[in-house]
């Protein structure tokens, strides 16, 4: 409906000056503009048998605590307010909401000491929407509310105060929130994504917002630390009003669980289903389980980048940490906990000790402790997490609990390397110190948890990422023939796969049917510069040049793109910094909605290019 502003008649006009003398127009339309702003908090208000509020008929009357706010925000009498709600509650009823500058300067002069806010944040509706209750089949209004105070996070205006308001069922004990209902301690969203989010106890944010961010984030690299940064320091610069129980600062959890929450609407939304999650508990384990049913998608690409996420220190386990912190997984704590760090060493630690009682494993670990400890070493660790696209863009001296693991649940120390260590033992005290000559190395120890060796992508060569896939142990060419016949089975398989370790992967599975069909051949950097000549097997079964219909029309280039996992792998590399801490169903959820906001984006830029991709059928791809 148009904006009912734009069509006050004079008949309303002259009706208005003969009720209230001297008002003009610009406070006409102020009054209306501001009470339109308003309407749920009028319906609040209202008997709940009046439902037909909702649809065709404004409110009769309004209260007194609006009545007061108009009066003050117009600038006229008080009297006058009852008047003008008569002549102008149509208007106001069908009006389109407006923001401006002087409507939010009004709620905040006048509005806050009344309860009201430019923004106050109500349920989608004001009736129960259960078929079976009570008050739904009579028609009445949900009157039992609870008023918060917030902060809205926006893109416009910044942080800005704002109130809450829950509508409580009192028939079928339902709690309606602005975004979801509570259940029986479930938190069940509304169908639809909505305009703003609430993503703390005391936090909204703004949709386009959020979307901002997932952007900068899927485009720059950009960590949640430093979107809720740059929004601080540009977008947010008001302090909250004098009373108000929040502060403005916008935290990182803010923009980790807008993104967590956003994206996993949109999921549930394209899917036709709907996003349930406890409503008790902790925040940041409110979302765990969507997350992880989330993680069944499958996105991947055939080359390696050193992307990971801290694992078990037992080799090749895939059973997720318990704690960032732990050396072991729930299961091998209880079993390898109590043994010597020292690889191929069996024996039971000493009390406050990783290692045996044997002098030379002592010695080692006392070695490493030093290390540890020692100021160069944390200059060289910096060093190594100063990547192009660092967490926290302001530069801070680091503490060394942020660069240590520390201890956690009677958990020793864990060396931020996350990787087996090398040390020579000489002498009949142990005497022990590292080196980093393999063809001395005497003991090897594993003092910390491990990290995953590398992420493995399948990307077509124009640029749409397929599948990725996390490597635990090695980038072994067995595990990546297993890759490519989960990615890929039944009638829907590439006809040639390029590969740079091809030559190994071709003599694994010549006599594997799977692949008679499939081309194995090696891109022409990597074939001309690091494989031999002399290799007959190679030069025979990899060589591009064998397959003719991979060379372009003109036979003095290549119709496809060889190289595209390679410079996939720089863009994906740029999540190094932000991933290399989360825990596996975070790190999973995250890379896996970045690949499917770059996939999007690059399937709009070829369509705009005039080309035409196409999607293979799903039914045929692995869940």
């Amino acid at each position: 409906m148009a904006d009912s502003t734009k069509e006050l008649s004079l008949k309303h006009i002259v009706q208005l000056n003969d009720l209230c003398p001297g008002i003009t127009l610009s406070q006409i339309y102020l009054f209306i503009r501001l009470a339109r702003q308003l309407k749920n908090d009028i319906v609040l208000v209202q008997p709940a048998s009046e439902s037909e509020l909702l649809t065709s008929q404004p409110a009769r009357a309004l209260p007194p605590s609006i009545k007061i706010f108009l009066q003050k925000a117009c600038e006229i009498p008080y009297d006058y307010v009852d008047g003008c709600w008569d002549i102008l509650k149509e208007h106001v009823w069908y009006a389109s909401l407006a923001s401006s500058e002087e409507i939010e300067k009004a709620f905040s002069q006048h509005g806050h000491g009344l309860g009201l806010t430019f923004q106050t944040l109500y349920p989608p509706q004001h009736t129960c929407t259960n078929t079976s209750c009570s008050r739904n089949m009579k028609g009445q209004l949900l009157t039992k509310a609870e008023q918060r105070q917030v902060v809205l996070y926006t893109l416009s205006d910044g942080a800005i105060p704002a109130y809450s308001v829950h509508l409580y069922c009192e028939s079928c004990n339902v709690n309606y929130h602005h975004d979801y209902r509570v259940v029986k301690n479930r938190r069940i969203y509304y169908d639809g994504i909505p305009d703003i989010l609430q993503v703390g106890e005391h936090q909204f944010v703004e949709r386009r917002l959020i979307e901002l961010w997932i952007t900068s984030r899927a485009c720059h690299e950009t960590s949640a630390t430093n979107c809720a940064r740059l929004y601080n320091l540009t977008l947010s610069q008001k302090a909250p009003p004098s009373g108000w129980d929040f502060g403005f600062t916008l935290r990182t959890e803010h923009v980790w669980d807008s993104f967590t929450i956003l994206s996993l609407l949109e999921d549930f939304s394209q899917r036709q289903k709907t996003l349930t999650v406890p409503h008790l508990g902790l925040q940041k384990d409110r979302y765990t389980e969507a997350v992880k049913a989330r993680n069944i998608l499958w996105v991947v690409v055939i080359d390696g980048v050193t992307v990971g996420h801290p694992c078990c220190a037992v080799h090749n386990c895939h059973i997720p940490l318990g704690n960032n912190r732990h050396r072991f997984c729930p299961v091998h704590m209880v079993s390898q906990n109590h043994i010597c760090a020292i690889v191929g060493c069996e024996a039971q630690i000493t009390p406050e000790s990783l290692t045996c009682a044997d002098p030379g494993h002592r010695a080692v670990e006392k070695i490493h402790q030093e290390r540890g400890q020692a100021r160069f070493q944390l200059k060289e660790r910096m060093k190594r997490a100063q990547v192009a696209h660092p967490n926290d863009a302001l530069a801070e001296e680091p503490r060394i609990a942020d660069i240590n693991d520390g201890e956690e649940l009677g958990m020793a120390d864990v060396d931020d390397e996350l990787e087996e260590e090398e040390f020579e033992v000489e002498g009949s005290q142990g005497e022990a110190h590292r080196t980093s000559n393999t063809k001395k190395t005497k003991i090897r120890a594993q003092f910390g948890r491990k990290r995953t060796h590398n992420e493995q992508i399948i990307v077509a060569p124009c640029g749409m990422i397929i599948a990725r896939e996390t490597f635990y142990g090695v980038e072994g060419v067995a595990s990546v023939v297993e890759m490519i016949k989960r990615a890929f089975h039944g009638d829907i398989k590439p006809d040639h796969i390029f590969f740079d370790n091809n030559c190994t992967l071709a003599k694994m599975v010549k006599e594997d049917p799977f692949f008679d069909d499939i081309g194995l051949t090696i891109d022409v950097f990597h074939f001309n510069c690091k494989h031999s000549e002399t290799d007959i097997f190679c030069q025979q079964h990899c060589n591009p040049a064998a397959y003719p219909e991979l060379a372009s029309t003109d036979g003095k280039g290549w119709y496809f793109n060889s190289s595209i996992a390679e410079q996939t792998n720089v863009w994906f590399g740029g999540y190094h910094a932000i991933c290399r801490e989360m825990l596996v169903d975070r790190y999973n959820f995250f890379l896996d909605e970045m690949i499917l906001r770059r996939n999007r984006a690059t399937r709009a830029k070829l369509l705009k290019s005039g080309k035409a991709p196409m999607i293979w059928p799903t039914n045929n791809m692995m869940n």
